[in-house]
């Protein structure tokens, strides 16, 4: 036993031993000493080191030569190994050291070797090289000649390295798993979840090694699933490496291949290492070509190129692109010392073409990619998915994927270590709804931001300019500011060409807010949109639009989570409008409510209207009834809206609920009241025919006729120089071009007819209107004062000109009371029977009656006429008739009966069969009536 052992290293090696221990023990065999034997049966080597060092010139330091002196050789011997039993070395490190290159440890935790007296040497150890624990087994034949035959085995807790020779060959297998144990190992960083399975043999050539006969398979290298490797080779000299790797990547047959270095020079003393490397992949195929100058700081020039048929199936981008087409992308890239640069970018990627140069610097502890793309046309068509349908929620299940929504963090996770700085541009972009051009922005992104600032583009032509940033995922802001926004240029894409123009100046918008997801940034957050003027203008341009719109102001916001409110001002058609709208808070839209509620309130001159309805959150469509109400002091203030002076009438309501879908718009718990006049019932509009099919039921409780009468008299008011007040029959044209705009069924129910505070009777009627052609049958009126109407009309607008007929029958009318009710005279009384069956055409009264076809019958009773102050325009009729009779003079005329016949033809009216028989005489005789002209001639006898 001996402590604090040393041997002496030679002169030129690197320290002055090359063993010190700490402790060191032999036992040896004493009989075979005497034969001149040397037998160690115990050797331990404790708590020290062994370095091993070699040199080209000088040799190994573990080599001893024999001395002699010059010339005094008496003889030699052959040196023989002693046979050990048993070596053990506890906590010894043993080191190697080439030319003086960094040494290369090993951490000896405990072996045990013995070396036979054939020569075989086994050594079992545990061992710790860089931190990784290893378990290995060697075999081998030891001779005077050096090693031969042996095998090798390590393992460490997850990989593992069967390497064995015979009679020159090395045959090797290497299991790892997805650990960082070989990276360790070697002093090389590999991928991280990297595992292989590999074989082959060493072969020893001209310079170098050749590894060949590789199989087995790579996993999660660099992102690849596997590369089955079916056959392949490495080879390596001091001037130049070659591979050549056959197999399945990622199911597809692939060949890889690589050359670095000349082979004429060794690498050591190459100027530069030129570098040729391709790999196919059935029809993709990447190529890279260049040189690497070696030094102090290596400089790579390189020329890029991949190319084929879709981008989205190479290995790395597998199932995290969709499908883009043809592609083919070429670069040149170049790096010095701490920057890499990639110049000439030339990608084309399905419909998208993109340019550009980027430099990624190196010189910090964050790697900053900067640099400018420009793309002449951007394709988004491939990444934009259509919406997934919604999936039906049973009835009060949460919504669990739109909460988590709501749930999802704003941190952008992205890499600490790494910078963007990009200016981006794109002149056109499609696959977008949205008519995008000439987009151009800044984008900077690195681990606490991700902003874009100096946002501008063109949508459909129209100017906008903004930005984003969010900062440590917590605070968002946006804005958005656009200029003059021309209606004319988007009409046709809301198929409303030709009939929708204006613009919208001065827009908006801005966003802030703060919340580390995106439920607490819109629960915190503002939003504002705000448009200062505007002009909206719908209908033809030829005719006088449906809507003119002058917007003053309009802004939308949503504050701290409240609901979004939407206020506008400006003016319809000269009246001035306010508009007031509450929706529901943002996280509300967001989260998918299954209903969400939304209020309006709108002020149109003296006109107030309010509507209340309920939005789908998942679908954004309408859901359940809408609630509306309008209210109005009189149509009149409604005039300069729609076009038409409307008369003066009592304040009006109209309120109800209404649901509406693509298939048909329901009104529902309809009520009007104009005055005294009360309507309800039920309206339903069909909208998948040719036009609108109305269908329904109106019941009046209530209607006053006195308000319908002024109403009338209000719209039959001449103009002034007209001549109307002279005519019967008006020549303003008839409203009949209505009637080709939609269909009816609809049925009326009028139980209560009055005039101020007097009854007058009750009515029901059927209406339909089909393809321009309007029928009123049966018509049916009972009069409070005795007697009824039955009637049957028609119009048809469908024809040019339009066609009118009227088939009316009449029993016990009793007109002096009706007259009297209805306060047109009270200085009439009598009772009659009478029908009318008149058919006519005409787009005015005046062209309808003057060509007038049918008959007329009237057959009266008792009655009386005062003969004065009538207030009819029939007044001529009486007042040329009575003289006739001799009645003139006569105050009031008293009656017995009266039968007459008018038959019509072509607007004039033929009476053969007139009969009046009064208390003074009886007249019989006919006349003619002339509609074309409005005139009267009459003949009878006493």
């Amino acid at each position: 036993m001996a402590e604090d052992v040393a041997v002496a290293n030679p002169a030129w090696a690197t320290r002055a031993n090359l063993l010190e221990l700490k402790r060191l023990e032999l036992q040896l065999a004493l009989l075979p000493l005497l034969d001149g034997e040397l037998e160690v049966k115990r050797l331990l080597l404790q708590g020290g080191d062994l370095m091993l060092e070699s040199s080209g010139e000088q040799g190994e330091n573990w080599v001893f030569a024999i001395g002699q002196e010059d010339g005094d050789l008496v003889g030699s011997s052959e040196m023989r190994l002693p046979l050990i039993d048993k070596l053990l070395l506890k906590d010894v490190r043993l080191g190697y050291q080439n030319a003086g290159a960094a040494p290369m440890i090993l951490q000896v935790k405990r072996s045990e070797a013995s070396l036979s007296a054939t020569g075989e040497l086994q050594v079992t150890a545990g061992l710790n090289i860089h931190s990784v624990d290893l378990q290995g087994h060697f075999v081998g034949m030891i001779t005077a000649a050096g090693m031969r035959d042996y095998r090798l085995d390590i393992k460490a807790e997850q990989s593992e390295l069967h390497a064995e020779v015979k009679g020159g060959r090395i045959t090797w297998t290497l299991t790892k798993g997805p650990g960082d144990e070989l990276s360790k190992l070697v002093g090389v960083g590999l991928p991280e979840g990297v595992s292989a399975d590999l074989q082959g043999a060493i072969s020893l050539v001209e310079r170098g090694v050749l590894l060949h006969d590789l199989k087995g398979w790579l996993r999660n290298l660099y992102g690849l699933d596997e590369f089955a490797i079916a056959d392949g080779s490495v080879k390596v000299t001091d001037g130049r490496v070659e591979v050549d790797l056959k197999g399945l990547l990622e199911q597809r047959e692939t060949t890889l291949q690589l050359s670095l270095g000349d082979g004429k020079h060794a690498f050591a003393e190459a100027a530069e290492w030129p570098l040729e490397a391709g790999a196919q992949m059935e029809s993709d195929r990447l190529t890279v070509k260049g040189a690497i100058v070696p030094g102090d700081k290596a400089v790579i020039n390189l020329a890029l190129g991949l190319e084929g048929k879709e981008l989205s199936y190479l290995p790395l981008l597998m199932g995290k692109l969709p499908k883009t087409g043809v592609f083919r992308i070429k670069s040149q890239m170049s790096a010095d010392g701490t920057q890499v640069a990639f110049t000439g970018i030339d990608a084309k990627v399905g419909g998208s073409d993109i340019t550009g140069a980027l430099i990624l610097h190196l010189d910090q502890s964050v790697m900053r990619l900067q640099g400018e793309l420009q793309a002449v046309r951007l394709d988004l068509t491939p990444l934009i998915k259509p919406e997934p349908k919604p999936q039906k929620t049973p009835s009060g299940a949460e919504r669990e994927s739109r909460k988590s929504l709501l749930e999802t963090p704003l941190e952008v996770a992205w890499p600490e270590s790494l910078a963007l700085d990009l200016k981006l541009s794109a002149k056109q972009i499609d696959g977008l709804d949205l008519p995008l051009q000439n987009v151009k922005g800044r984008l900077q992104v690195d681990a606490q931001t991700l902003g874009v600032d100096g946002l501008q583009l063109h949508l459909d032509g129209v100017p906008l300019r903004g930005g984003l940033q969010m900062k440590n995922g917590e605070t968002l802001t946006f804005d958005l500011t656009g200029s003059a926004i021309k209606l004319e240029n988007i009409a046709s894409r809301l198929g409303l060409k030709g009939k929708l123009r204006g613009d919208l100046k001065q827009i908006q918008m801005r966003f802030s807010g703060k919340g580390r997801t995106l439920g607490e940034l819109m629960a915190q957050g503002e939003l504002r949109l705000e448009m200062a003027t505007g002009h909206i203008a719908i209908g033809a341009a030829q005719d006088s639009p449906l809507l003119d719109l002058v917007i003053r102001h309009l802004q939308l916001t949503s504050l701290h989570g409240k609901n979004m409110t939407l206020n506008a001002q400006g003016e319809l058609r000269g009246e001035r409008f306010n508009l007031q709208a509450t929706g529901p808070e943002l996280t509300a839209l967001v989260q998918g409510r299954p209903s969400l509620p939304v209020s309006t309130k709108i002020t149109l001159g003296k006109t107030e209207g309010a509507l209340s309805l309920h939005l789908d959150g998942t679908t954004g469509k309408l859901k359940g009834p809408q609630s509306f109400s309008i209210r109005c002091p009189s149509l009149q203030t409604l005039s300069k809206l729609t076009g038409v002076a409307l008369p003066e009438t009592p304040a009006y309501r109209l309120e109800g609920e209404a649901m509406a879908s693509k298939e048909r718009v329901v009104f529902s718990k309809l009520r009007a009241e104009m005055g005294k006049s009360r309507i309800t019932g039920s309206l339903r509009i069909e909208l998948q025919g040719e036009r609108p099919n109305v269908q329904g039921e109106l019941k009046a409780e209530t209607i006053d006729l006195a308000e319908l009468r002024q109403l009338q008299q209000e719209e039959a008011q001449p103009q002034k120089g007209s001549g109307e007040s002279d005519w019967l029959f008006p020549e303003r044209p008839l409203p009949l071009s209505w009637l080709t705009l939609f269909d009816m069924n609809l049925q009326l129910k009028l139980p209560k007819l009055v005039l101020g505070t007097a009854p007058v009777g009750s009515m029901h009627a059927s209406v339909s209107l089909s393809a321009g052609e309007l029928r009123i049958e049966p018509v049916v009126i009972k009069l409070a004062t005795g007697g009824s109407l039955r009637a049957t009309a028609s119009a048809n607008a469908a024809t040019m000109p339009p066609q009118l007929a009227l088939q009316l029958k009449v029993k016990e009318f009793d007109y002096g009371v009706l007259l009297e009710r209805v306060k047109v005279t009270s200085d009439v009384e009598g009772s009659a029977d009478f029908s009318i069956d008149i058919s006519g055409s005409g787009e005015s009264w005046r062209e309808v009656a003057a060509g007038l076809d049918g008959h007329l019958v009237l057959i009266g009773g008792k009655g009386r006429i005062k003969n004065q102050g009538l207030p009819f325009k029939l007044k001529d009729f009486v007042g040329k008739l009575l003289p006739q009779m001799g009645l003139k003079e006569e105050p009031v005329v008293d009656l017995n009966c009266l039968v007459d016949r008018l038959d019509f033809d072509k607007g004039i009216g033929h009476s053969n069969g007139m009969l009046i028989d009064t208390t003074k005489l009886t007249i019989a005789g006919g006349g003619e009536i002339d509609l074309r002209k409005e005139t009267l001639a009459a003949s009878h006898g006493e």
